[in-house]
């Protein structure tokens, strides 16, 4: 199975009745020659280390990225309902519908481009694995919290997904592994420390922070909205 059909499999229908954007014709006009992601216009680079490189993407309604190439597997995490189009290289274009807090995993290496004929903004949080330190994975350490699921678990990664109501808590828990944690949704959330010391960040959805260290701590939705959240680790 391809990556793409995985990602397709993972998607999950949306509203119906939505009419479709002509793309444009400069944005489909693009050469036969793939660029890097890193070079493609719609991948907005935002942060890098030895272990990871993080990309802002975002496609507006009626547009199209260029054919680019992943040359390190990724995880995208969607941002957007959107009802896109994509095209491997050498292949036809397929209906790719995403939504929010949609979150794959995609081997390299994949060359495509992406098209929205929708009504709305496509954007994403793609993560480039870069490299893994083979650290010995233990259990999740939120396993047993209420909205915490396991989206994926291979050789490279373990991906969880986090969804805190209004007042609600994880309480103390350790993370042992590297990560990144990426907010899908706007919230207000308090983090207390081991030693007592709490702090209280107001996240945008794509928000997104590189933990490096092991690190003790509990989390509260001290906001009035659903706070929900990916957390990529590093096996």
């Amino acid at each position: 199975m391809t990556a793409l059909a995985a990602a397709l499999m993972l998607a999950f229908a949306l509203t119906a009745g939505r009419q479709a954007v002509p793309v444009s014709k400069d944005a489909v006009r693009v050469s036969n020659d793939a660029v890097p992601v890193s070079k493609e216009p719609h991948h907005h680079f935002k942060f890098e280390n030895e272990f990871v490189r993080v990309y802002d993407v975002l496609v507006e309604p009626g547009d199209a990225t260029l054919y680019h190439t992943h040359s390190s597997d990724y995880v995208f995490v969607n941002l957007t309902n959107t009802q896109l189009k994509a095209q491997n290289m050498g292949s036809g274009a397929i209906d790719l519908p995403v939504t929010i807090g949609q979150t794959v995993f995609t081997k390299a290496t994949i060359t495509h481009r992406v098209m929205n004929p929708d009504k709305v903004a496509f954007r994403n949080i793609t993560v480039e694995i870069l490299k893994t330190p083979a650290a010995r994975p233990e259990s999740s350490p939120l396993a047993g919290i209420p909205g915490h699921q396991i989206v994926l678990d291979n050789d490279r990664v373990r991906i969880e997904r986090l969804v805190l109501e209004p007042g609600q808590t994880t309480g103390t828990h350790t993370h042992t592994l590297m990560s990144l944690g990426i907010a899908v949704t706007a919230a207000k959330v308090a983090y207390q420390s081991e030693d007592g010391k709490e702090q209280v960040a107001e996240f945008k959805a794509g928000d997104f922070n590189w933990h490096p260290q092991p690190r003790t701590h509990s989390l509260k939705n001290v906001g009035t909205t659903r706070f929900e959240a990916v957390e990529i680790e590093w096996k």
